[in-house]
Parts: structure tokens; C-alpha cells; sequence
């Protein structure tokens, strides 16, 4: 890709023995190590080096993590072979967001800062125009639903990535609440408490409802039938 190719390392190796360090292998150190707990230290010892030696292939941590990212981001998954009908593209999009997203919360950091650069995105798009188009859609129609996958499938990554993280001091969602609630005074937030079991248990996978009325709109728009929505997925009830 344009301006992200790896650095070539600028010291030959010894004549008949093979180098111990690459930066297609420090890119793969970092990501078995996980983005968010990346250091040189970490990447050096998984490769058997000293941190020096990263430095042939790599400036910094902030460059492993930004390869380290656009190599995850163009992984991510479209259906495999071509789709029966176009649904399958769009919702295999967002679930293959949300799972990349969730998996290396340290990617929507280096989305919000803008620090990936466009490179990843439009090797992405290019990818998922190229399932889409076969099924009658044009690429500027595709682009705007990938714009629209992407913010639903960030939105739902980053939920359940703060809801897996906790509040302060690793508290969980539930009992941060209801502690928060007994500092209140018992008139407060009257409409919060008549709903505590729906705001205590949220559905980790409630943003799918969100993709199968994104999917309905697509589908009217075009004049179609709304496709079913996507098997295996039961609502989960508020505990009482």
C-alpha cells in the first residue's frame, strides 16, 4: 500500500545465515501479542531479539501498532465465496467490524485519532464494493453503505468494549449502577429506576436489531422485500 510498505531492513544479513527478524515478523509479534499491550520489549522478546534490532525494520512502537492495524483491518472477513444475496455482504461487513473492533479496542484509537490513514479503509471498501456490485448496487450507492455499516458496527464495538472494561476500578456495569443509584436520593431519576432491569442487563448483541432495520431500509429503498433477519439470535430478556 502507498506510503504503509514495510521498511526494508538497511544492514544485509551474515553471508549463510538466514536474518532473525523481519518486519513482516514483527508485524505478526504484534499482533499474537495484541495491540493494546504492544511495546518493543514485548515484540523483541517473542521474536527472540534485542530491541535495537527492531529498529532495522521499524521506527517506532507507534509504527508496529499502525501495520500491525492495517494488516487486521483488511483481514477482515467478507463472506466467503459470493454472497446468495447482497444482505449477506453488508451484515458479513458490520459482524467482521464489531468482532475486529472488539477483539483490539487499541484500533478505535487509532481511528479516532486518525492515525491509520486512509490506506486500510480503501483497501476495505474496494473489497466490499467488489461483493456488492455483482448484486446491482453502484460503487457510490456501496460507499454510502459501508459508511453507514461503519458507524453502527464502531458504535456497537465500542459499547461493549466500555461494558467489558467496566467503570473506574474495574467495577462492573451493574453494580457501578446500582451503586451510583444508592448515592442518589430516592426521587431522583424516577424514569432511570421504573427501567433498572432493562438498563442494568443490556444486550451485548442488541445492536444487530440496528443492522436488520439498516438492511430493511437498503431493501426498500431498492423496491425489495426486507430480508430476513439474521438467524440465531435470540432477545435477551431484563432480568427481573
Amino acid at each position: 500500500m502507498a506510503g504503509l510498505a514495510l521498511r526494508r531492513s538497511t544492514q544485509a544479513p551474515a553471508r549463510g545465515r538466514p536474518p532473525r527478524v523481519s518486519a513482516a515478523g514483527i508485524v505478526a509479534a504484534a499482533i499474537d501479542i495484541g495491540l493494546s499491550r504492544v511495546t518493543l520489549a514485548e515484540v523483541a522478546a517473542r521474536l527472540g531479539v534485542t530491541v535495537p534490532a527492531l529498529y532495522r525494520h521499524v521506527r517506532n512502537r507507534d509504527e508496529i501498532v499502525k501495520l500491525a492495524a492495517i494488516q487486521l483491518t483488511v483481514r477482515r472477513a467478507q463472506p466467503a465465496g459470493a454472497a446468495r444475496h447482497w444482505s449477506e455482504v453488508v451484515r458479513g461487513c458490520a459482524v467482521g467490524m464489531v468482532e475486529l473492533f472488539t477483539a483490539e479496542p487499541q484500533l478505535i484509537c487509532e481511528v479516532m485519532n486518525g492515525t491509520l490513514g486512509p490506506d486500510a479503509e480503501m483497501e476495505f471498501v474496494e473489497q466490499f464494493l467488489a461483493a456488492l456490485t455483482p448484486h446491482g448496487f453502484d460503487p457510490a450507492e456501496g460507499i454510502r453503505i459501508h459508511h453507514a455499516v461503519a458507524m453502527l458496527a464502531i458504535g456497537a464495538a465500542v459499547s461493549a468494549t466500555a461494558m467489558k472494561a467496566g467503570y473506574s476500578g474495574g467495577a462492573s456495569h451493574e453494580s457501578s449502577i446500582r451503586a451510583a443509584l444508592a448515592r442518589r436520593a430516592p426521587r431522583e431519576l424516577p424514569l432511570v429506576r421504573s427501567a433498572l432491569p432493562a438498563y442494568l442487563h443490556i444486550d451485548p448483541q442488541q445492536w444487530r436489531e440496528s443492522l436488520d432495520a439498516l438492511v430493511a431500509g437498503i431493501a426498500a429503498r431498492r423496491g425489495e422485500a426486507p430480508p430476513p433477519a439474521a438467524p440465531g439470535r435470540a432477545r435477551a430478556r431484563p432480568k427481573k
